[in-house]
């Protein structure tokens, strides 16, 4: 399946890599819809930070992500067909020697906040408030 993208912003690819490129669409949604002068750099850093798990974690399946209004800003969602993430896993610093658990503590330094979940017959959702202000 071809990337789609809609209004409000939704992004849905049947390659993991593919979600990548929905980066810019993503950056240049949240211009148009956030507050002149917002810093995009820390939403743009999550949206690459969680789209790289989601490459790495669970590369055959598909990848639905999309924005939804949260309060005064948006929370960014993935859902992917991996097994996903525990509790276990974040959100401490992993040691300097670690091949993994870097961009999870990134997010949720930079996030007001991250809840993740297991569906049961549609993979794994991440959600991430971000630190933006809506227009």
């Amino acid at each position: 399946m071809a990337a789609v993208v809609t209004h409000p912003w939704y992004f849905e690819t049947d390659c993991a890599k593919d979600a990548l490129a929905g980066r810019t669409l993503f950056e240049r949604y949240l211009s148009d819809h956030t507050q002149e002068g917002s810093d995009l750099f820390p939403a743009s850093l999550v949206y690459g930070e969680l789209i790289s798990n989601v490459i790495k974690h669970a590369p055959q399946g598909g990848v639905r992500i999309w924005l939804e209004p949260h309060r005064e800003t948006f929370a960014l969602c993935i859902n992917d067909a991996g097994r996903g993430f525990s509790a276990c896993d974040v959100p401490r610093m992993p040691d300097d020697h670690s091949e993994s658990g870097r961009g999870l503590f990134i997010v949720m330094q930079i996030c007001e906040d991250v809840s993740y979940r297991r569906m049961d017959h549609s993979g794994f959702i991440v959600r991430a408030v971000l630190p933006l202000r809506r227009r």
